[in-house]
């Protein structure tokens, strides 16, 4: 679904998670790891709540905190924009 919506070029791996520039480790069940090369990266962490699932999506790719800054507008809001218009995150009316 979330592949569809961004493009074939990017890879979404479950359960995997970016720590740093290039690195990967496991993550838990509710994580997903989106990539399409080494800079555009985003973690993904879905967390149930009582009224819903609540959608965290932070930055993959960091050195330093300057590719963090420049990505979080970029690559990161595109992942959760096509997290908020994918049809099975849809909102009930």
């Amino acid at each position: 679904m979330l592949r569809r919506e961004l493009g074939s070029r990017y890879t979404v791996t479950p359960s995997m998670m970016a720590t740093g520039f290039g690195k990967e480790v496991q993550g838990s069940p509710n994580t997903a790891l989106v990539a399409a090369n080494w800079l555009e990266r985003a973690n993904i962490e879905l967390t149930p709540t009582m009224n819903g699932t609540e959608i965290d999506v932070s930055p993959g790719a960091t050195y330093f905190g300057l590719i963090r800054m420049i990505r979080r507008a970029g690559f990161v809001r595109k992942v959760y924009q096509a997290l908020e218009h994918a049809p099975d995150f849809a909102r009930p009316d």
